[in-house]
């Protein structure tokens, strides 16, 4: 059973035991960042008595610490309550750009879990989106989108098998679609639709996002279209809702 959100992690003193000559101001801090990283956001971290008393240390060392931690934008402390973790929002921006190519530009490793592919007859939404008959045979495929190793969105998108023959034969699980497009298949995505709507996660695509059941999720469903006005992809991905912000450009003509 998940650990409720606002009762503290555990730390076992043991990993805390080795000494490898660093500064223990410094090995206290590696240790909370593997906790942070590896805790939900909005979790309740122990005190820093608590903290101070496991490792051995001086609770001015791990106030510092946490300090520290704060600075990087990792925790928030609030007075009177303690501290919490606090994972970093991306921004989804207007910008067309992959997962892949996302994720290196903010300089995380992209990675992928879960991977299933398959070749099936289109269903009639699909079909339309894409351009082809219902019943055309039309690739699919549905991954969780990793970062640095955390489980990020939840990925499903469809091809037409015809015009993408090999494709998932040519696919791996981390590689980035649009990358196989390009080198394999000469096509380059130009512009794409996408509509962004809010959902909650199911307990099975909460589990696959590692995150409580019925989570809110933004709903991404994206039409891609290459250089030459051919529809390439369609897809529907959910991101998670406490790692993401979805950015847009407004404005309005003068005098209205």
């Amino acid at each position: 059973m998940p650990r409720p959100r606002h009762e503290p992690r555990n730390v076992a003193p043991e990993v805390f035991t080795a000494n490898d000559g660093r500064p223990k101001g410094q090995r206290i801090k590696d240790v909370l960042t593997a906790l942070v990283l590896e805790s939900r956001d909005g979790e309740l971290l122990p005190s820093e008595r608590v903290l101070a008393e496991r490792f051995g240390a001086a609770r001015m060392t791990v106030r510092n610490a946490m300090v520290e931690l704060e600075s990087q934008g990792l925790v928030r402390r609030v007075a009177g309550r303690g501290t919490f973790v606090q994972h970093p929002t991306l921004v989804h921006s207007e910008i067309f750009r992959s997962f892949s190519e996302d994720m290196r530009m903010r300089g995380m490793v992209p990675g992928a879990k879960s991977y299933r592919t398959r070749t099936r007859p289109a269903p009639r939404d699909v079909a339309a989106r894409l351009g082809v008959a219902p019943g055309d045979p039309v690739h699919s495929i549905e991954r969780v989108r990793t970062a640095d190793g955390i489980a990020m969105a939840l990925e499903r998108t469809n091809l037409s098998a015809a015009r993408f023959p090999t494709l998932l034969a040519e696919m791996g699980r981390d590689d980035s679609l649009y990358e196989v497009l390009g080198t394999v298949f000469g096509v380059r995505l130009e512009t794409a639709e996408q509509t962004v709507s809010i959902a909650r996660l199911s307990p099975a695509q909460a589990k696959q996002l590692e995150v409580p059941a019925y989570d809110p999720a933004f709903l991404v469903e994206r039409t891609a279209v290459d250089t030459m006005g051919n529809v390439v992809e369609f897809g529907r991905s959910l991101y998670r809702g406490d790692r993401y912000a979805i950015q847009m450009h407004v404005s309005r003509s003068a005098g209205r």
